[in-house]
């Protein structure tokens, strides 16, 4: 069975991502495990391991074990962030420099959701893991007022709905399809 990751990247009290992770969720294909990763209950600290994960060496932390673990268990990636200050959550960027090897060629899909529908994000969190080596296979912008509230109501229109439906099935492909 696929199994699927969500990062849910925004750490934040107030925050919509879990709105947004349950409209991803409910269009997942039947036949896909999914793994909720709430960034909020991971808490990485900052960086602590002794090498850089560019370099290859085993994590000598539990928490960068768990971590690697974590997203070394997944066939394909979503990645729901918002749009704060034009950029991603310092929480994901963290996030996504413990690890090296383990994004290398793993189907990612962003999602990201703010005023301007993510317009600033999208790009700078597509760069991002495409320099780390994930497969990103496309992005998905939910504006405020045109997809969801400030508060999470979501009313997104058909149109990026069936979108997101076609981008999880080109997910699941990707991660049956052999690499190499």
């Amino acid at each position: 069975m696929t199994k699927l990751g969500i990062i849910l990247a925004s750490a934040r009290p107030n925050r919509v991502g879990a709105h947004v992770a349950q409209w991803v969720r409910t269009h997942v294909p039947a036949d896909v495990e999914v793994d909720l990763i709430d960034l909020r209950d991971v808490a990485l600290p900052a960086f602590d391991e002794v090498t850089s994960p560019k370099q290859g060496e085993p994590k000598a932390t539990a928490h960068g074990i768990s971590w690697s673990e974590r997203i070394e268990a997944l066939d394909a990636l979503v990645i729901l962030t918002p749009q704060y200050n034009g950029a991603y959550p310092g929480s994901l960027k963290n996030a996504v420099d413990w690890l090296y090897a383990e994004w290398e060629q793993l189907p990612t899909l962003l999602v990201g959701y703010g005023w301007g529908a993510a317009n600033e994000v999208l790009p700078m969190l597509e760069t991002l893991m495409s320099r780390v080596g994930a497969d990103v296979v496309g992005s998905i912008g939910l504006g405020f007022r045109e997809d969801l509230s400030v508060e999470g109501e979501m009313f997104v229109a058909e149109e990026k709905t069936t979108l997101l439906r076609e981008q999880l099935e080109l997910l699941a492909r990707k991660a049956l399809a052999p690499v190499g």
